[in-house]
């Protein structure tokens, strides 16, 4: 994989633009970026957002997406574009089932020929909406309105007037985190793990929930799109998009901890629900409370979790995912390797 230089930013509905090249069969026009992780691989809500929107061109009008589920299977590079092949499992009055992969292609070696590459694995299952309910209700959450929320600015900027974080790591995080402030209009929880330490890069600030079990810490914002999308299927892409995001290095920033501290972190699989219809899903017009937590980490391995709310308390989706969380590996003649020093890049 060669290097590239980072690109202009391209509004959302550009960047997710796929072209379709056969029947069910979907490509990128741009190419994915990174984000957070400092390996120079693809932010996987790209890879996620691509099986998303594929499987949604894929079905009739009406069909409403509710389960997303699969594996991430390889990263994605940043060098090429995604591909997206849609297989048709199911297609009833009521029910619809699409088996997406998501791949990209290898770089051939001198005289071999291109091979393509699964980067992930995904099931989708759609719903035709029922017009009423036996029961309706969600389980409620205790954050503060995002009128009462600061914006990432404020919240960094107050964070580095007050000595608890040095401005070079603030401009380390507004340079990784870029997409998310390109795509998305923000509020921050101001007890929330991520807005005391700027999504962990600041290791070693402390934060107020450091006398909760980890299993216990959480992290919230209030989320909307700064860009108009103007069908059901862009905005579930951006949902979908949006969702992936902080999950597998939950366990790291909630322990004062970052990238340097384990030799591997990333998803493995996801379990995307939506508990909407997903026509009524307006990220250009309302806010949206995203709320994370991880509540297990052992055996190599973390279990995280995102809930969503929109404005009038209604719970919206869930994503929930296992991620790989191995530590340095140690050296010969010595105890468990050091990781870098916690808050210095």
């Amino acid at each position: 994989m060669t290097n590239q230089p980072n690109p202009p930013q391209k509004p959302f509905m550009e960047q997710l633009a796929l072209r379709q090249t056969g029947e069910n069969e979907f490509e990128m026009i741009n190419f994915p970026q990174k984000m957070g992780n400092p390996l120079d691989i693809a932010y996987g809500g790209y890879t996620i957002a691509v099986a998303c929107k594929a499987a949604c061109l894929t079905v009739p009008d009406g069909y409403n997406l509710y389960s997303l589920q699969g594996n991430y299977l390889g990263p994605a590079y940043t060098d090429r574009p995604l591909r997206a092949s849609v297989r048709v499992v199911r297609q009833t009055r009521t029910f619809a089932t699409r088996q997406v992969e998501v791949s990209q292609t290898t770089t051939p070696k001198d005289g071999q020929k291109e091979e393509s590459r699964i980067c992930l694995l995904a099931t989708a299952d759609f719903i035709i909406s029922s017009p009423t309910s036996l029961l309706s209700y969600s389980q409620s959450h205790t954050h503060p309105n995002w009128r009462d929320c600061p914006t990432p600015e404020a919240a960094f900027t107050a964070l580095v007037e007050k000595g608890t974080v040095p401005k070079k790591l603030k401009e380390a995080h507004e340079k990784s985190f870029n997409l998310i402030s390109h795509f998305y209009d923000q509020r921050l929880v101001p007890d929330s793990v991520f807005t005391q330490n700027l999504y962990g890069i600041a290791a070693s600030a402390p934060h107020t929930q450091d006398t909760l079990a980890p299993s216990e810490r959480s992290t919230a914002d209030w989320i909307r799109s700064r860009e108009q999308l103007p069908t059901t299927t862009d905005n579930m892409t951006s949902l979908t998009f949006l969702m992936d995001l902080g999950i597998a290095f939950l366990p790291l920033s909630f322990n004062h901890m970052w990238f340097g501290d384990a030799s591997a972190v990333s998803s493995l699989d996801f379990s995307l629900r939506l508990f909407v219809d997903t026509e009524e899903l307006k990220l250009d017009e309302g806010w949206l409370l995203r709320e994370l937590r991880c509540k297990v980490a052992g055996e190599g391995r973390s279990f995280g979790e995102g809930w969503v709310w929109d404005e009038g308390g209604r719970c919206v989706a869930s994503m929930t995912q296992q991620c790989i969380l191995r530590p340095l590996a140690k050296k010969k003649g010595e105890g468990m390797e050091k990781g870098k020093e916690k808050g210095k890049l």
